[in-house]
C-alpha cells in the first residue's frame, strides 16, 4: 500500500468516526473538555456539532489524499488545505459553543 492509499483509508475512518459521534455519541465524551457551560438540554446538539467538526477534518484529509493520488501537490498547497481544514474545525466548534451555551 502506498502512503496515499493509507491516507484515504485514514480519512474515511475519521469521517466515519465523526458521523458516529454525531449520531450515536454520548455527550459525556466531550463535556469535560469542550462543553463547559453547555446547557443539559443542548448537550446532544453540541455533540452533533463536534461530530460534524471531526467530519470536516476527515474531509480535509480526504481532499489531500485524492489530490495526491491524481495530481501532484506542492508543499504550499498542502499547507493551505490543512490550514483551511483546521480553521473550519475551529469555527464549527466555536459556533457550537456560542450557540449552545447556557
Amino acid at each position: 500500500m502506498t502512503n496515499d492509499q493509507v491516507l484515504v483509508i485514514l480519512a474515511c475512518a475519521v469521517i466515519v468516526l465523526g458521523i458516529y459521534m454525531a449520531v450515536k455519541g454520548n455527550p459525556s465524551m466531550v463535556r469535560e473538555r469542550l462543553g463547559s457551560g453547555v446547557s443539559p438540554e443542548n448537550e446532544r446538539k453540541f455533540m452533533m456539532t463536534i461530530g460534524g467538526a471531526i467530519g470536516i477534518i476527515g474531509l480535509d484529509l480526504l481532499v489531500l489524499a485524492l489530490l495526491a493520488l491524481y495530481h501532484p501537490v506542492s508543499q504550499e498547497v498542502i499547507l493551505v488545505i490543512l490550514g483551511i481544514g483546521i480553521a473550519l474545525f475551529a469555527v464549527v466548534v466555536l459556533i457550537g459553543q456560542r450557540c449552545f451555551r447556557r
